[in-house]
């Protein structure tokens, strides 16, 4: 015991497990939802970059729509509201009818979505701090819009906007706790049936922060070396504190 609190659960295998095969989840669940998130927030902020019609008023809306709204209520909608809408498929086997999306892809997709739409933001921002003077030299050069974008607004917009996207993903990293609710089996989820089991409520949530501690800890400290590697000299690149 440690002022008062008993932690002899931690020995037991099967917690133990339990926790590891949770983080894992948490882990693929944080990976997954920050790849797309990217993505998302790439396409969309060259979207609107390049003025695209129909498709900038889209993502404008899109923005507003998943900034705007609780993430829990953006999970629950996909979660159940896609399958009362027809997202379905039949299984061979039993007949039944099984909803598209899994319960793990619902959580991915919508902590995508909404660090998403934050993303675009973040990206759009970095590449309007893109000095003027550094496109019309890369103009003068014969480079294309497209060419421009690509090799330097883009490259110099992720450096300078790595702190404010680094706070996005410990953002994406706590939210995705949520996905216990819809019987995703994170480590919040495997947490919980600790608690039903021992009663020791709250010992095994002290363990559960620290666990989030260490990892938020670990992609803030990995985001400081990646912002001093590609710093950019002249151009005030991402530093971190």
């Amino acid at each position: 015991m440690l002022f008062g609190l008993d932690f002899e659960w931690l020995s037991d295998p099967l917690y133990q497990r339990w926790l590891l095969d949770g983080l894992g989840t948490t882990l693929a669940i944080a990976a997954l939802g920050t790849v797309l998130m990217l993505v998302i927030g790439i396409a969309g902020a060259a979207i609107i970059h390049f003025n695209i019609a129909v498709a900038k008023p889209f993502t404008i809306i899109m923005i507003d729509l998943f900034r705007n709204t609780p993430p829990l209520v953006q999970l629950f909608f996909l979660y159940f509201m896609l399958s009362d809408l027809g997202m379905t498929y039949t299984d061979a086997t039993t007949g039944e009818r099984i909803p598209l999306l899994s319960g793990f892809a619902c959580v991915v997709l919508s902590l995508a979505l909404y660090n998403g739409s934050i993303a675009i933001e973040i990206i759009r921002s970095g590449i309007n701090s893109v000095p003027r003077q550094t496109v019309e030299g890369a103009q003068s050069m014969g480079y294309s819009r497209l060419q421009i974008f690509r090799w330097i607004e883009l490259p110099i917009a992720l450096r300078l906007t790595i702190p404010n996207m680094t706070s996005n993903v410990v953002s994406l990293i706590k939210t995705s706790a949520q996905a216990a609710l819809v019987a995703v089996t994170d480590i919040m989820f495997f947490a919980t049936q600790i608690t039903l089991e021992t009663f020791r409520n709250l010992e095994v949530m002290i363990v559960l922060w620290l666990i989030y501690l260490v990892i938020t800890t670990a992609v803030v400290l990995l985001a400081k070396q990646i912002a001093k590697a590609l710093t950019i000299p002249g151009f005030g690149a991402g530093t971190m504190k």
